[in-house]
């Protein structure tokens, strides 16, 4: 299940407090039925349980399944929690049955288009991602499919999210989002919306997290979060 949603961040790292920004979420549809269950029964939707149930939405992260990924982290949980309680009393509609124009509408009114805020991004429709790009002034997006064929497309559009300079030599073609560990280091530039730099600026002004397409040509080094 795809969830785009427009509102206002609090999160300072990717935009200007209280910015409108364009997020994108993949859940399993099995986490979404959980919490309609859990809500029906006034039940507290149990994190670990929630976060197990990723295998369909975020593939074969190596982060996924609360092996480290920081939407595991309970603010962010607890928000996802919160976003499909409040889908749980509407219709979900297949994507024949959704008018796309005020996607892009959001998209192009916004300062930020982040795709896969939960969830593997590479998931939603490319020509939806192209769209959704398109619209907007700055957009960001990182995936962990790169090297699978199916997924090359995206590379125009996301980064690859890689963990050492060895995995981004093995594929050039894409731009690499690489998060360092252990004090190792690689080619490229470190963001600027990091602890390390000082957040010396945010998504939103920066774009360059963007893929072939968007407006690096380098790719970006982050440590550890």
């Amino acid at each position: 299940m795809f969830v785009v949603r427009k509102g206002r961040t609090t999160n300072k790292k990717i935009a200007p407090e209280k910015s409108n920004v364009v997020q994108t979420y993949t859940f399993d549809l099995r986490q979404a039925a959980m919490v309609r269950s859990a809500h029906a029964d006034t039940k507290r939707v149990d994190r670990k349980e929630f976060f197990r149930m990723d295998g369909a939405n975020c593939l074969d992260c190596p982060l996924a399944s609360l092996k480290g990924c920081y939407t595991h982290k309970y603010m962010q949980y607890s928000g996802f929690i919160s976003m499909l309680r409040s889908l749980s009393t509407e219709a979900i509609y297949s994507r024949e049955q959704t008018d796309l124009a005020p996607i892009k509408d959001w998209c192009a009114s916004s300062a930020l288009t982040r795709f896969g805020t939960y969830g593997e991004p590479s998931l939603l429709p490319i020509d939806l991602v192209s769209d959704m790009a398109d619209a907007s002034d700055t957009y960001t997006g990182y995936t962990h499919q790169a090297g699978k064929d199916w997924a090359d497309g995206y590379k125009d559009f996301f980064m690859a999210s890689s963990h050492t300079q060895a995995q981004a030599e093995r594929l050039p073609s894409w731009r690499h989002f690489i998060s360092l560990s252990n004090g190792n280091d690689a080619d490229g530039v470190r963001c600027p919306a990091s602890k390390e730099m000082g957040y010396v600026s945010n998504c939103a002004k920066c774009g360059l997290c963007s893929g072939i397409k968007g407006k690096g040509r380098k790719n970006i080094l982050i440590d550890n979060h």
